[in-house]
């Protein structure tokens, strides 16, 4: 750009001043990082996202060759660290370790959740995935998700099922799967997964979904998988079929973590960190490390991240119109 000297003067430095801070900031965007970089975790620390985000760090530490320190911001169902994020400074420093609850779910469940997961952040890349596995308690329950669907046809009124909370991915999941299936469950919100499989073990509820967490409970006998969400099968379950295999369709609902920065970071900066995020992803000790929480890592593109945010927010959006998923 040339700066024509017949321009008024104030005009010709607003000029210079807008050339000279573009530079600045492509600079800076080429030097990335140059500082530690925080990865804020929007729950407490100990649980199976804390422990993702802590090997997601770990690997960006070493692809960016700087510190990445895991900060972990819990409350309002993730609501309190997604909003940190959201207003930080976009220079790629402060970075967000969202999920399906916290990122998709909490915006369209929350009136108050005070921010918008598309306006408000840039996707970096999806770092992982996980199926929901839907189960019963072994004795007594049933065998197959066929079975399941005839108890509830045939006692229409007489079927409960857990969830760890209203406006819970595992409440948005057991929703999605009365929808597909066609029958009536009445919903059972308790405390925590722990809580909610003793109901199940007790018999207050005949089935509930749950997280590869739970696979002590499976590999005890005291609840047994019927079928497990996504594309394909689970691999510490091979034996376990997908709904679709089931017989169930539309129950590709998985739970994902993904990496997302606040709105306008530098291009430069969000290129960077796409690459460092899929590099971390495809490497051995990733991949073996996520694989012992029956986890699965996706290592996507930004572009790609943000198309599976907007089509489960859609989903959620769809279910929340037909169930009650708030108290």
């Amino acid at each position: 750009m040339s700066i024509n000297k017949k321009q008024p003067r104030s005009l010709r430095q607003s000029i210079l001043a807008l050339m000279l801070g573009t530079l600045a900031l492509t600079a800076s965007a080429q030097d990335y990082p140059t500082k530690p970089i925080t990865l804020v975790v929007p729950f407490p620390p100990g649980g199976s996202t804390d422990v993702q985000a802590r090997l997601v760090a770990r690997g960006l530490q070493e692809q960016l060759k700087t510190p990445v320190v895991v900060d972990n911001k819990a409350g309002a169902s993730g609501a309190i660290g997604t909003r940190f994020v959201a207003k930080a400074e976009a220079d790629g420093y402060t970075l967000l370790f969202g999920s399906t609850s916290s990122l998709a779910a909490e915006p369209v469940l929350n009136d108050q959740a005070g921010f918008d997961p598309v306006k408000d952040f840039a996707t970096v890349s999806l770092a992982t995935d996980l199926p929901w596995l839907l189960v019963a308690e072994c004795r007594n329950g049933p065998k197959t998700v066929a079975q399941l669907v005839e108890m509830a046809r045939a006692k229409p009124d007489a079927l409960n099922y857990s969830s760890v909370g209203y406006g819970s991915a595992s409440n948005l999941v057991g929703e999605m799967f009365k929808r597909s299936s066609g029958i009536k469950a009445l919903h059972v919100p308790y405390k925590g997964e722990a809580p909610a499989i003793t109901g199940l073990i007790g018999g207050e509820v005949q089935f509930t979904f749950v997280s590869p967490v739970a696979m002590p409970h499976i590999t005890g006998k005291r609840i047994c998988p019927l079928a497990v969400t996504g594309s394909s099968r689970f691999p510490l379950l091979p034996d376990v079929p997908t709904f679709d295999e089931a017989g169930v369709k539309n129950m590709n609902f998985n739970v994902w973590y993904g990496i997302v920065a606040p709105a306008k970071t530098p291009k430069a900066v969000l290129e960077k960190l796409e690459r460092a995020s899929m590099n971390v992803v495809k490497t051995p000790e990733f991949t073996k490390s996520v694989a012992a929480l029956g986890v699965t890592g996706v290592g996507s593109t930004g572009a790609d991240f943000l198309k599976r945010l907007q089509s489960d927010q859609a989903t959620i959006r769809s279910l929340s119109k037909v169930a009650r998923l708030k108290e």
